[in-house]
């Protein structure tokens, strides 16, 4: 093992306002972390001592700052992967590890990776998990450093499965003595991460939390492609504004929002809503400047993304956009000025190797091509997780039922793939895999509903919720209670959070194949007001 020059100087200490004394020997242990550490093709970038209440600044710009939840050592490391890549780590391991259960919790990345979210790691090093994360292989959110396959094999799987080896001969050197528990979290790409992991590696982690899994990436792609060619850029007949969003939602609410039995603002099973965007339809010689109306080129735009996604031969591809939630994020606004960066990149960097590659010249050939192929297995959608199911190991999966960016019909989709390929019931699957989706949430965080599960990529959108809500009814601790001790979730508590993180609502999230009912009477906010169905 290499010992760099920055890890024999970092014995500086970012210092914090206020702080419980610490022993001299773990402030000691971590400033020579590096002596005696190995762990194959592994440098030691630096090792350093961090105050609780510290302000830590987030690298590559890909935020602003976080704050440390707890006093821990923070140890840099950087794993070769191959001569052409490597991949930056880091493991933030606090004082009080040893009595909070000797846990690892992997954070995963989200989009293209290339940033450590620092406010799961903030989170979860203050709940007393050794805290680590990664960079995917590459530095901040472009996807440029695909063109080295490498680095794409990073990116798909390598760099989780390296910085989870590097993690716990970390955790288990500085603390000398072996960790009790490991668990994974990540949303999105992340969440991708999960399912590979429980596909390919299930005997690595003891549980795993996927959120919004990027699951069928590549059929992702050819979606958010069309999606973008269908928009058109701003100013183009097909293209809505903002605006004019959050007036397709508000029809949408108008015509479904009952459905599920209250009057919320919240659709409960979205599949239930029919919805008909050609109320908003404009008469002759209405605008929307006058009357608040489409012109039949924009329904024609709403009606698209509302449908499935076909190639050719009318081979389905992917779910249409859900309804009930497009204006929430503003997500669909990336599809104006921007076109479809996640497409185009993966078009450029991977699919053809050509920086130049354009938007324009993408037809329903290249989108087969882009499912047709492996590409490093970026596909995660395999539905046999035998392995997992022999490890004893634990895969619990959420998706928000407002999420526009990918839509919560993949995830309903890998699920019951998984039930088909393994011939198992929901109760033969409980043991090891159970899901829950969550009305009212969007992409990650966000959304109108009762939205804050204590998940990964969350506690950045909700402040306060971290110091407000208990964290011993977060989806995190839930899956360490169904490892732990054997106390499976049959609910997924939500708090819908106000500016500050305080409480304006709680509701309890039924496991699929149930759904969650109203009750026909009582406040929607209150979780009394529901049941499993």
């Amino acid at each position: 093992m290499r010992i760099s020059s920055v890890a024999a100087l970092s014995t500086l200490l970012i210092f914090a306002p206020v702080s419980a004394l610490v022993p001299a020997k773990f402030i000691n242990d971590c400033t020579n972390f590096a002596t005696g550490f190995e762990n194959e093709n592994t440098e030691v970038l630096s090792s350093t001592y961090v105050l609780k209440g510290a302000v830590i600044p987030l690298p590559d710009s890909c935020s602003l700052t976080v704050t440390s939840r707890a006093n821990f050592c923070r140890v840099k490391l950087n794993v070769t992967t191959s001569s052409s890549s490597r991949v930056i780590m880091e493991a933030w391991l606090p004082t009080n590890w040893n009595n909070k259960g000797k846990r690892l919790l992997m954070t995963g990345t989200a989009g293209w990776g290339g940033c450590l979210i620092f406010e799961d790691m903030a989170w979860t090093s203050g709940l007393g998990f050794a805290a680590i994360g990664h960079d995917s292989g590459h530095v901040g959110v472009v996807a440029t450093g695909f063109t080295n396959p490498e680095v794409w094999k990073d990116w798909v799987y390598r760099s989780v499965l390296v910085a989870t080896q590097a993690g716990k001969a970390a955790t288990n050197h500085f603390y000398k003595t072996s960790l009790s528990k490991s668990y994974y979290m990540g949303c999105s790409s992340g969440g991708r991460h999960a399912l590979k992991l429980a596909q390919d590696y299930p005997d690595e982690y003891d549980g795993i939390l996927a959120a919004a899994p990027a699951v069928y990436w590549p059929n992702l792609e050819v979606a958010e492609a069309i999606i973008a060619r269908t928009v058109g850029a701003e100013g183009s007949p097909t293209y809505l504004t903002q605006a004019q969003w959050e007036a397709v939602d508000a029809a949408t609410m108008a015509q479904c929002d009952g459905i599920d039995g209250v009057i919320d603002g919240i659709l409960e099973n979205p599949a239930r809503c029919d919805f008909h965007p050609e109320t908003l339809l404009c008469g002759p010689g209405q605008t929307w400047l006058l009357n608040g109306c489409l012109t039949v080129a924009q329904i024609q735009t709403v009606k698209k993304l509302y449908s499935p996604v076909y190639s050719n031969g009318g081979r389905y591809i992917y779910p249409g956009l859900v309804p009930g939630g497009l204006p929430s994020q503003g997500i669909i606004l990336k599809y104006g000025p921007s076109a479809g960066a996640g497409p185009r990149d993966f078009l450029r960097y991977v699919v053809k190797n050509n920086p130049s590659y354009d938007l324009s010249q993408f037809n329903l050939d290249t989108a087969d091509e882009m499912v047709d192929n492996d590409w490093s297995g970026v596909h995660s959608n395999k539905s046999d997780l035998g392995g997992l199911q022999a490890s004893g190991n634990k895969l619990l999966l959420y998706h928000g039922l407002a999420d526009v960016l990918i839509p919560p019909a993949v995830s309903y989709e890998y699920y019951n793939s998984v039930s088909l390929n393994m011939s198992l019931t929901s109760s033969g699957l409980d043991p090891f895999f159970r899901f829950f989706p969550i009305s009212g949430l969007g992409h990650c965080a966000r959304g109108k509903g009762a939205n804050y599960v204590g998940g990964p990529q969350q506690v950045q959108y909700f402040p306060g919720a971290a110091d407000n809500v208990p964290a011993g009814n977060s989806a995190l601790m839930s899956l360490v209670k169904w490892v732990e001790r054997g106390q499976a979730p049959e609910t997924m508590r939500a708090y819908k959070l106000g500016l500050l993180g305080e409480t304006l609502g709680q509701k309890d999230h039924c496991k699929y194949p149930l759904r969650t009912t109203y009750k026909g009477h009582g406040n929607p906010n209150n979780k009394g007001s529901w049941e499993c169905t």
